[in-house]
């Protein structure tokens, strides 16, 4: 498949992400910050700027809330993913030798977080299908059937990016078609203008189709750097503004700095690795956008280490999942950040209240 044939309107109605921004502000999230760190307009918390968002800032929201909620589903499932399933999968699936396997992986060990058979690779004599079949998929119960088809959909632009992330020679340009559940007539979703491929209603599970001799070729060992989460929103972000012929529309180092610092990547080598840069040509391109990688890890840092204290981990917890060495070390760096300890901040967070 590519996506640089024509120029394609990849956007989605605001009121998709509605949900999920109202749930974060209930949680305590800072909407208007939040959307600013990703560089968006605030006012899409109210719908106040436009009636669509582009595809690729709905995906760069749901990377950073996949984090803040805990779970990578999104509160979709049931049975949620706590974050670094998705790396857990690729790290095993840079093993493979072919496109092939790399499907069967990450069909195997979806099944295995999700606790049952709901994905599964099939070959035929000129094809090999990645198969979802979600009809007794343990969803949450308040989703309609139009958010699990939109789900679904997503998350087949996903996968494909996950396979693009593996094997990217291999797996962009052998899709042959796509099949998804949602019945014929509503066709117009603008997630479903992602593909260049066929698009087929209807159908009873949701299907990626690719060329079968293509899919069992030898494939290169992708770095184990790229092997993550962050890296497959990444490409999904910047195959959207390929479509949409905005190519380097949502390349601010900065924002994408913050989505690697949130994943959990707080080495500036990994992070400039990730984004395919130099250490020094990451540097030069964040002092262009007037901030550095050390403003930009205590900003992320400290950001999490408060919703983590509001979370009511214990501040020892907090020190340990932020990587200091010690208690003391984490309680100098958070009185510097603020102006006070971290037991000073709880007290005065419990006096404001929720």
């Amino acid at each position: 498949m590519s996506h640089a044939d024509s120029r394609r309107s990849i956007s989605v109605t605001l009121d998709r992400i509605q949900p999920l921004l109202a749930e974060a502000a209930a949680a305590g999230v800072d909407i208007a910050a939040l959307l600013r760190s990703l560089d968006l307009d605030p006012r899409l918390v109210s719908g106040a700027s436009g009636g669509e968002i582009s595809l690729g800032d709905y995906y760069r929201i749901q990377n950073r809330l996949a984090i803040l909620f805990g779970d990578e589903t999104l509160h979709m499932s049931a049975r949620q993913l706590l974050p670094g399933s998705t790396d857990f999968v690729l790290q095993h699936a840079g093993e493979c030798k072919t496109l092939l396997e790399v499907m069967q992986v990450i069909a195997r060990s979806y099944n295995l977080l999700h606790g049952g058979e709901y994905n599964r690779v099939e070959l035929k004599n000129t094809s090999v299908a990645y198969i979802i079949d979600d009809r007794t998929f343990p969803y949450m119960a308040a989703l309609s059937s139009d958010d699990r088809y939109f789900s679904i959909e997503c998350i087949l632009i996903f996968l494909h990016c996950m396979l693009m992330t593996v094997a990217p020679d291999a797996a962009a340009q052998i899709v042959k078609s796509v099949h998804v559940r949602r019945p014929k007539g509503r066709e117009q979703h603008g997630q479903l203008a992602y593909w260049s491929a066929p698009v087929k209603f209807g159908a009873n599970t949701y299907r990626l189709e690719f060329d079968k001799t293509a899919a069992t070729m030898a494939i290169a060992a992708p770095a184990p750097e790229s092997l993550t989460a962050n890296a497959v929103y990444q490409r999904i972000v910047d195959a959207v503004a390929n479509a949409r012929g905005e190519r380097g529309a949502y390349l601010a180092a900065k924002s994408l700095v913050r989505d690697a610092l949130t994943r959990g990547i707080v080495e500036q080598k990994a992070v400039a690795a990730q984004m395919g840069v130099s250490v020094a040509t990451l540097r030069r391109r964040l002092d262009e956008e007037n901030t550095s990688f050390r403003d930009l890890r205590r900003e992320v840092l400290n950001d999490t280490a408060k919703r983590l204290l509001r979370s009511e981990r214990s501040i020892a917890d907090v020190s340990e999942a932020l990587g200091f060495s010690e208690f003391r070390s984490f309680n100098r760096a958070f009185k510097d950040w603020n102006g006070l300890t971290p037991k000073a901040y709880l007290r005065q967070s419990a006096r404001r209240g929720p």
